[in-house]
């Protein structure tokens, strides 16, 4: 089976996860050369792209398009590019053409619902958004709050407030944006109803309470079920693992697969938490990312085909990269703290954020220890064991990580994650673990074990190692030598980009190394190897590299 797949972009998550997931489930994946891709810094080749799509597609078995992509050249220039709705939408229309073409060949698609970035930078977003970002997210929320009759008095002045404060060529610019995206999604919910797409995920990217974005996503998902199209469209929070779940989707169809899943919550009170960048309580979170697989929750673990162990808070999501700073008290982090740093240390115990992870670090309404011995009884039950880790977003629960790379049986695990948003992870293991069930029931080849270890390990090693623990030691440590404050946002170009990159490389290594000890302990493999650690978007939100596992022979 030849799965052409045109990605959101070129980062690892997006393109290299892709890959390896299709190889778990023994298919070939085609995807266009990744410097063909944009990024932040390097436009899309477009038009090769989209020449590409239409000859790969020929010889194809399925397609799974990003239509952020198709349209505008990937997800960061549906932010910024200035080209029109008409434009657009004669990019999209390529997908009419391919199944005119191959009527049998199934269409799955994304387009995303665009974020309303809640931070004063212009890393992704256009240049105004440096200063007035914080404020448009804001206005954002009141805006919708207000229509919606929810609004305060004291909103309402917030809002009208905000309106005089923020120019009215930024405000306009902004909003001509969001009408030609939120009409390119529209034309793609359109080719669904048309039959020339399969499937369609309409994404909200960082969601909030109220928005334009969720405003958006209302009005998709009332026309969605108004036009009987619920089998064939979704709109739930998420985004970069929007690739893997449509992937998935295709693989359990295929294989008239309908995932059945028995959650586990790490407490009490974790299902009915609404994360940061999401709009739901945690139980219908995983409803969302259960649709687009046909699957459901299981009444009891006996009826579940997998269990899906969820570290999610107790009280608030905290920060995966604050974590390591906030197991220390004010003295002791000021002790570590070189002297450039005294003053953003200062900050940080002021930030609510850090008071906001510190709190859940500390919570006795959660226990780690205690849903760690959980996953390792049922493992070591034989049941089919998924790990999803959203208690903190952007990285692992530093906690918990400690205590599973102290066991072997993390080797055995379906799948695990705990990157960026709740939806990414969820979206992730979601996919490999009904992947990696499909491949199990069938007889699973040994390649096919190999790509599920290796993207397991790659797993911990990034999620846990990295995100959670050396990505703030990079930015506390390693950065104030070269005269930088604590940032993941990119990095000077040249030598000090270099030398960071070959710091982060040096720490996964070590990092490395320890996982390796575990996996080796469990008899399942010889030993893994990490080559190639790299920081693709030149900053340390993110990390790329190869892992390679060896069996014995």
């Amino acid at each position: 089976m030849n799965v052409v797949i045109l990605p959101l972009d070129d980062r690892p998550v997006n393109y290299d996860y892709l890959v390896t997931l299709a190889a778990i489930a023994n298919v070939q994946a085609t995807l266009p050369p990744r410097q063909w891709l944009g990024n932040p810094w390097r436009t899309a080749q477009h038009d090769s792209l989209l020449n590409w799509l239409k000859k790969s597609a020929e010889s194809a078995d399925a397609v799974i398009v990003a239509g952020d992509t198709l349209a505008y050249g990937g997800l960061i220039p549906s932010r910024t590019s200035t080209e029109t709705y008409e434009t657009c939408a004669q990019k999209l229309l390529i997908l009419a053409e391919l199944r005119a073409q191959k009527p049998e060949c199934p269409i799955l698609a994304s387009s995303v619902i665009q974020r309303v970035s809640r931070a004063n930078s212009s890393e992704e977003e256009k240049p105004y958004w440096a200063i007035y970002g914080s404020r448009m997210f804001r206005l954002s929320m009141l805006e919708h709050k207000s229509a919606l009759n929810d609004a305060s008095l004291q909103e309402i002045a917030e809002r009208d407030r905000l309106k005089q404060e923020i120019p009215a060529e930024v405000y306009s610019d902004y909003a001509a944006i969001r009408t030609r995206n939120h009409q390119v999604n529209l034309l793609m919910l359109d080719l669904v109803k048309k039959g020339v797409i399969d499937y369609l995920l309409l994404p909200q990217d960082d969601t909030a309470d109220y928005g334009w974005n969720i405003a958006e996503a209302r009005k998709l998902q009332m026309l969605i079920r108004r036009d009987g199209l619920t089998e064939n469209a979704i709109t739930y929070p998420g985004a970069d693992e929007i690739g893997c779940l449509l992937l998935a989707r295709l693989i359990c169809t295929q294989n008239n697969f309908f995932p059945k899943t028995f959650p586990r919550f790490s407490s009490s009170s974790s299902a009915s938490i609404i994360t940061e960048y999401e709009d739901r309580p945690m139980l219908e979170m995983l409803k969302a990312h259960l649709a687009p697989l046909n699957g459901v929750v299981a009444d009891t673990a006996v009826d579940a085909d997998f269990m899906l162990f969820i570290n999610a808070p107790a009280i608030k999501q905290g920060v995966g990269e604050l974590q390591w700073a906030a197991q220390f008290s004010h003295e002791e982090l000021l002790e570590k703290a070189p002297a450039s740093l005294k003053g953003y240390v200062e900050e940080l115990f002021d930030n609510p954020y850090f008071q906001v992870t510190r709190r859940e670090m500390q919570t006795p309404h959660r226990s780690p220890e205690e849903f760690c011995r959980a996953i390792l009884a049922a493992i070591r039950s034989e049941k089919l064991v998924a790990v999803a880790d959203v208690a903190f977003v952007n990285g692992s629960d530093l906690i918990l990580g400690s205590q599973l790379i102290q066991h072997t049986e993390i080797a055995h695990l379906a799948a695990y994650g705990g990157w960026n948003t709740a939806g990414n992870t969820l979206g992730t293991v979601l996919a490999q673990v009904v992947i990696y069930s499909i491949a199990r029931k069938k007889g699973i080849k040994p390649d096919q074990l190999k790509a599920h270890i290796e993207f397991l390990f790659l797993r911990f090693l990034d999620d846990y190692c990295y995100q959670a623990l050396e990505r703030s030691l990079c930015m506390f440590e390693d950065l104030p030598t070269f005269g930088l404050p604590p940032t993941e946002e990119r990095l000077p170009d040249g030598e000090i980009a270099q030398a960071v990159e070959r710091l982060v490389a040096q720490r996964l290594q070590v990092q490395a190394k320890i996982l390796n000890n575990r996996f080796q302990e469990s008899g399942l493999i010889k030993s893994i190897e990490i080559t190639d650690i790299y920081l693709p978007w030149q900053r340390l939100f993110e990390i790329g590299c190869t892992v390679h596992a060896s069996f014995e022979i």
